[in-house]
């Protein structure tokens, strides 16, 4: 299926195709995909703050998700496989926000777990990458991972991403990774 078949089919905008994958814009229908992935206690296992505990929960975030598009021109995607294309199994992508005072992208990766296992968080952060970074040079991209989340940490030192040196976190106490 095409590109232009797959925007048909879904009624998505599509942001990126990888091999496997289509990552598209949110949209204010994908709250339930977005309560699914995020309400998941296994998905949110090193999250401090916790699975969402509801649907509204899942729409404030997902509102902010779709705000980013317009006003940046990058944001966090929905991912689904071009075989089911109107199935989310994942977010991930990239969020244009401030770190001590640095334009900084923020990549972000969390997928439902019968996706796990499968190199799709890789594939779709490389495709997403791909995509924006040609679009703003020179912004730098970070990940902020808790200490504990081993998973995100090896997967971020495979994008590219090395723990910075000086050991700094966040405000949130996670490390701050950066691409190398």
């Amino acid at each position: 299926m095409t590109t232009a078949e797959q925007a048909v089919v879904t009624g998505r905008t599509i942001v990126a195709v990888s091999e496997r994958l289509v990552l598209t814009r949110p949209q204010e229908g994908d709250a339930e995909a977005m309560f699914a992935i995020h309400g998941d206690p296994e998905t949110n296992r090193y999250n401090p703050d916790g699975p969402q505990r509801d649907i509204a929960q899942a729409r404030e975030q997902l509102a902010g998700f779709v705000a980013d598009w317009p006003r940046d021109g990058v944001g966090y995607c929905m991912v689904s496989t071009r075989e089911e294309p109107e199935v989310v199994i994942g977010v991930a992508g990239l969020f244009l926000h401030s770190l001590d005072g640095e334009p900084v992208f923020n990549l972000y990766y969390r997928f439902r777990p019968s996706a796990w296992g499968k190199g799709y968080a890789a594939e779709a952060c490389r495709a997403a990458m791909a995509e924006a970074l040609p679009r703003f040079p020179g912004i730098p991209v970070t990940a902020l991972i808790r200490e504990d989340n081993l998973p995100s940490r090896r997967l971020a030192g495979r994008l590219g991403l090395v723990e910075d040196p000086d050991g700094r976190v966040d405000h949130e106490d996670r490390l701050i990774h950066r691409m190398a």
